[in-house]
């Protein structure tokens, strides 16, 4: 059996190390930008207006309306109170609009879960991130989480 020399076993594991960093960065990829089919995008459209309308009148019942069950136990007028009134509405104002950022919004058909993210305006900023988690329920979409955040 023949040995091969240190510079040789260096030189592959380098080359092995490389090509497995290169398929981690760009696995990451595959999944960047997957948008929903438009019927669909409209649907989730109209959930998110109903939910944002809710968010500008103070109301929990129709912001919470197209949450998902297993969100209930959160879901509260009182956590509406202290997260989305107290906390966002304080700090951001009322709702006003939303681009989809389509680089960072995942929503596939064969996935339980999704992620919608936009570039969103409201009173007090209008460079804000506004990102809804969704998951299905009996083959539907609802919400899960929505996070409000400024951006640089």
């Amino acid at each position: 059996m023949i040995r091969k020399s240190f510079k040789q076993e260096t030189d592959m594991n380098i080359k092995v190390l490389l090509v497995t960093l290169l398929l981690v960065i760009f696995s990451g990829a595959l999944f960047a930008g997957v948008l929903p089919a438009a019927e669909e995008m409209s649907a989730l459209d109209a959930m998110i207006d109903k939910m944002m309308a809710g968010y500008n009148a103070g109301d929990a019942t129709a912001f919470y309306a197209d949450w998902a069950a297993m969100m209930a136990a959160v879901c509260t007028p009182q956590a509406f109170q202290t997260l989305y009134v107290d906390n966002y509405m304080k700090t951001f104002g009322a709702y006003a609009s939303r681009t989809i950022n389509a680089d960072e919004t995942v929503v596939m058909p064969d996935v339980p879960n999704g992620l919608l993210v936009y570039t969103a305006k409201f009173a007090n900023n209008e460079n804000v991130k506004m990102s809804v988690n969704l998951m299905k329920e009996e083959n539907v979409w609802k919400i899960q989480q929505l996070t409000i955040q400024a951006m640089p």
